[in-house]
């Protein structure tokens, strides 16, 4: 399918796609405003209906416009809660929701060039949110984070084998509702139950019917039908031309092309391209129109083939993923190159899509977190982990590469990596019969990859905590520049804090007040870029971990990937440290969260170096002493709220407050 939204250049029709649909989209959505008399938009009140849900639009927008922090390596707890409550509200809306993400790369080249410039867009957009330049960027995990969040509400979701502009589209109209996007493709497809643009969606602020207690979600609402008979049907060569990247048509070549207009250059450029088309009363005269100003032959046949495929594209038949939904069956694969057991957990989201493209085409564009530029990629630190990845897929026969699009300095390059398995794993692993190996053998690969010999059950922290303290542990050995002292104690701190928050009924009396107001202060400072990149590098290695566990059927318990990681937090805690603040000192008053601390320690020590080995030791009287305190300072006041008097409880909820 083609992109996500409309740009134009000056001086030939391009089509520059972005996976987040959200910023791009606003240069059609601001042409679809200023022209009501032509792209109708309605006033809707929702409720008590299913709705098909862009995925992938979704938890950018969500993310974007909930203030999260994206410049120290983003906010997934307080995103979770955004996420929550969102589906909270929809449920009280009687909003039955489907959400459709996308797949991996579709193996097109016009697309593959798509996800290399919007890396390359990416890039520099983390380059500028470092120097305190704003810029949205998404923290690399959010997808993630995301997709666990959908199966923990159960609410109802798919990740498609490619791209899932089409499949969200034929889905809800086969079922008659709306689609919720910002996505500019679903302004063209003709669909029954119409268009909700997400962001007419007001979902914070629910209303109440009128004489009823009915709650609704305020929308707009837009269908294609609404549009003139000719200007309905030349719209998917409208989209066509403007989307594809196969296509440059040189403005000058289309006589009384480009007129003069209001608005943006972006806009002024939709505008002439759309009522240049709307001289046209049938799409095959369009066609014809823009064919009739093209003089190489060999060059006219291929547009003609771009337009052509373009108005099929656009065609709306029955969905194959309606059938996921009511049956659980897997989707099918245009590509025999996936086994059938990976397409069952690719749909449910129990496997990263980068496994389709490696598999399909060996190659993928890696994810680029916020950092410091002059450094090497943090991608670089965790290649060996993502090697591993590749042999399981791919095998470990000679001449098994995958190519890698990565950061250099500010520009994106390719590399070939070579598939290689860990030296002492069992090499005869088949891809098609992996999940089915000894569970022994399957962790064997995934502890030998992350450089850690400990297995889980020997690890004294909670299994939750377990994927963590390897991922920890690999970042200590492989990081560059090696991670400072403070970088250690403020992650593990930061540990303790997911650990103690991810559970409500826990949250009150065992989180430290020092850390709660550490995470909730706002301190205006330039971003530090040396814990920024040391922290980026452990989330890359914490991303490739987590998909390693998967692809092994999770010989270590999965976490909840939202708690392992608050980028304001950490960040906080550092400055404190720097100031000569101990981290026992934060952690003060809570036995749980010092307890947990030690464990955290004392499962990394055995990978500390001699000068974090120091720290810990002079720090391991004062922790022992505090942790001392605060036992028999609890336990005092245990005894107190024996007595009648209802001020000693009054007391000792508002020391765990």
């Amino acid at each position: 399918m083609r992109g996500n939204y409309f740009s134009f250049s000056p001086g030939l029709l391009n089509c520059k796609v972005s996976g987040t649909g959200a910023m791009e989209a606003n240069d059609l959505r601001s042409y679809i405003s200023s022209h009501k008399n032509i792209f109708v938009l309605r006033n809707k009140q929702f409720r008590d209906s299913k709705l098909v849900i862009d995925g992938c639009n979704l938890y950018h927008t969500l993310y974007f416009t909930s203030g999260l922090d994206q410049a120290q390596g983003g906010e997934y707890g307080d995103f979770e809660t955004v996420v929550c409550n969102f589906f909270k509200n929809l449920k009280e809306c009687s909003i039955k929701p489907y959400v459709v993400l996308d797949g991996g790369d579709d193996g097109g080249d016009g697309e593959f060039r798509n996800l290399k410039k919007k890396g390359e867009i990416t890039i520099r957009k983390a380059h500028a949110l470092s120097t305190g330049r704003p810029r949205n960027v998404l923290p690399i995990l959010v997808k993630t984070v995301f997709v666990q969040i959908l199966r923990k509400l159960e609410v109802p979701f798919v990740q498609c084998v490619a791209k899932a502009d089409w499949e969200t589209a034929a889905l809800a109209n086969e079922w008659n509702c709306p689609v919720l996007s910002n996505k500019a493709d679903f302004y063209i497809f003709d669909m029954k139950g119409g268009l909700l643009p997400l962001w007419s969606f007001q979902w914070k602020n629910l209303s109440l019917m009128n004489q009823s207690d009915e709650k609704f979600v305020r929308a707009k609402e837009y269908f294609v039908e609404r549009l003139s008979t000719h200007r309905r049907l030349f719209l998917p060569v409208f989209a066509t031309i403007a989307s594809n990247d196969d296509i440059h048509l040189d403005k000058g070549s289309l006589p009384n092309w480009a007129k003069p207009s209001k608005g943006s250059t972006v806009t002024k450029d939709i505008d002439a391209l759309f009522k240049w088309l709307s001289k046209f009363k049938k799409p095959k005269e369009a066609i014809n129109g823009v064919l009739s100003h093209i003089r190489d032959p060999a060059y006219s046949d291929k547009v003609l083939n771009v337009l052509t495929q373009g108005l099929e594209d656009y065609q709306l038949s029955l969905s194959s993923i309606a059938e996921f939904f009511t049956s659980g069956t897997a989707l099918p694969d245009s590509s025999p190159c996936l086994p059938e057991w990976t397409l069952q957990q690719l749909a449910k989201g129990k496997l990263d899509t980068v496994v389709m493209d490696v598999l399909a085409k060996q190659r993928t564009v890696l994810s680029f977190p916020v950092e410091n530029s002059l450094y090497s990629s943090s991608n670089r630190m965790s290649q060996p982990i993502r090697q591993t990845i590749y042999a399981l897929l791919l095998g470990v026969t000679d001449g098994a590469y995958v190519e890698e699009y990565d950061r250099e300095e500010l520009e994106i390059t390719s590399s070939r990596v070579e598939a290689v398995l860990p030296s002492k794993v069992v090499p005869n692993l088949q891809l098609e019969t992996l999940w089915e190996t000894a569970w022994n053998w399957r962790q064997q690969v995934l502890l030998e990859a992350l450089l850690v010999s400990q297995p889980p059950d020997r690890l004294p922290v909670p299994p939750s905590l377990q994927l963590a303290v390897y991922v920890t542990c690999y970042w200590l050995k492989q990081a560059e520049p090696e991670p400072k002292p403070e970088f250690l104690r403020a992650l593990l701190v930061g540990l303790v804090y997911g650990e103690l928050s991810r559970d409500p009924l826990t949250q009150r009396g065992a989180v430290p007040k020092r850390l709660k107001n550490l995470k909730t202060r706002k301190e205006k400072i330039p971003l530090d870029l040396e814990v920024a990149h040391a922290y980026s590098q452990w989330q890359c290695s914490l991303r490739d971990s987590l998909r390693l566990n998967q692809l092994l059927a999770n010989p270590v318990p999965e976490p909840e990937y939202a708690w392992l990681y608050s980028g304001e937090l950490v960040h906080s805690v550092i400055r404190d440290l720097r100031r000569g603040v101990g981290a026992e000192v934060l952690l003060a008053g809570s036995p749980p969260a010092l307890q947990f601390y030690q464990q955290l320690m004392e499962a990394v020590e055995p990978e500390l170096d001699d000068e974090m080995r120091s720290e810990k030791s002079k720090s391991s009287n004062l922790e022992e002493k505090i942790y001392e305190q605060s036992c028999s300072f609890r336990t005092r006041q245990r005894k107190r709220s024996h007595k009648s008097d209802p001020r000693s409880k009054k007391s000792e909820l508002s020391h765990w407050e």
